[in-house]
């Protein structure tokens, strides 16, 4: 079944080998592109040209766990202390994940030549509510390049 869907409950986020505690949705907003006006005086249609790459935001969100030192606490400090983040995944069922690209090399749904990535935590909020549970959401940007799928 190459073409099969992929049910949600089986996502999840780590970084390396550690799950990220409490998480229950991830998304990736996709790639965009830039585009750049050329039209010229006398033109009778817009002429435009393609510019820059967009690679995307990663969002994830979840339960708050006060003790997660090796996810939670761990990507506070990244942003805190502005270290890129190369080894987010983005797991899509038990053993096939995303991650910011680490090779020129083909595969993983790229093409060959394609940069090396990394992540940049851009922002960590917290909710506290007194009917629920604490809630926790990371925002990282990709960036240089694309995800791999593995």
């Amino acid at each position: 079944m190459a073409n099969e869907s992929k049910p949600g409950f089986r996502g999840k986020v780590a970084i390396g080998a550690n799950n990220i505690l409490g998480m229950g949705v991830w998304s990736h907003s996709g790639f965009s592109r830039d585009i750049l006006d050329d039209t010229e005086f006398g033109d009778e249609y817009d002429s435009f040209l393609y510019n820059v790459l967009h690679p995307g935001q990663i969002d994830f969100n979840g339960n708050f766990k006060k003790d997660d030192t090796t996810g939670q606490d761990l990507l506070r400090s990244y942003m805190i202390n502005e270290v890129d983040l190369t080894d987010i995944r983005l797991f899509i069922d038990s053993v096939s994940y995303y991650t910011p690209n680490s090779t020129t090399a083909a595969g993983g749904g790229l093409l060959a030549g394609e940069p090396v990535a990394h992540c940049k935590v851009v922002s960590v909020n917290t909710d506290f509510d007194k009917s629920g549970l604490a809630k926790i959401s990371f925002v990282l940007q990709l960036s240089d390049g694309p995800l791999r799928l593995i």
